[in-house]
């Protein structure tokens, strides 16, 4: 799930019903048991759709301040549903994001997947206008998965802002059982591309994942540096 994690990135605006926020939070409190693989913490996404259902929620620190992440998500008919809550810094609006994926190719082991996602992203107070973003992502797997390869393509549409294409690329690696590194550039407007760094465990395999990343955007000396950490929980309600 494509979520807007950046300041950089976060240019949508609209009004959400409180049942949405409802939503998210009965998501997060209905953990029965756990399965699947994430994204988190990358900007590009992945070429991948949960198998039942997962709860993702980071914490972020950039210049404009901070913010806090609620990202479930299940998968239902073959299609990842899922629904991004944001509380961020201060005077800015809370964030809201909703997302459809589906496999265009199911990822295998030493073979690549393709999937299409359509996501919409809005922030409260602004009558219902946001931004669409219809994002492709491709993933290659190495040596039976110790190096991923990821590749995004996708459109930006803004309401408020000019449109404009976004790309992605990050790779993967598994550095020992249940740990990754990886490294990725990503772009979302005109100017210089994101660049991110990051780290991510399976403390609990299938069930728990932890993880910690820094970004900046190209040569700009630390004025656009962010830094997160954050969790993701495997579940299923079904």
């Amino acid at each position: 799930m494509i979520l807007l994690k950046h300041a950089a990135l976060r240019d949508a605006t609209l009004a959400p019903s409180k049942s949405l926020v409802f939503a998210a939070l009965m998501l997060g409190f209905c953990l029965v048991s756990l399965q699947a693989q994430a994204g988190r913490p990358m900007l590009t996404d992945d070429a991948t759709i949960v198998d039942q259902c997962q709860l993702e929620s980071w914490w972020q620190r950039e210049r404009s301040g901070n913010s806090l992440w609620l990202a479930p998500a299940c998968q239902l008919a073959g299609v990842e549903w899922g629904l991004g809550v944001a509380r961020t810094a201060s005077g800015e609006p809370q964030l809201y994001q909703l997302a459809a994926k589906t496999e265009l190719k199911p990822l295998m082991a030493n073979s690549f997947g393709v999937t299409a996602q359509l996501a919409y992203q809005f922030a409260a107070g602004s009558q219902q206008h946001g931004d669409i973003q219809l994002n492709l992502a491709l993933t290659q797997s190495w040596q039976d998965d110790a190096w991923l390869l990821h590749l995004n393509a996708g459109y930006m549409q803004r309401y408020q802002q000019s449109n404009d294409w976004t790309a992605g690329i990050a790779l993967q690696r598994e550095l020992a059982a249940n740990q990754w590194l990886f490294v990725e550039l990503y772009r979302e407007q005109a100017g210089r591309p994101l660049y991110q760094l990051g780290y991510l465990q399976e403390v609990l395999p299938g069930r728990l994942q932890l993880d910690a990343s820094y970004g900046n955007r190209l040569h700009r000396q630390g004025r656009e540096d962010f830094i997160s950490a954050g969790a993701v929980l495997y579940f299923n309600i079904f």
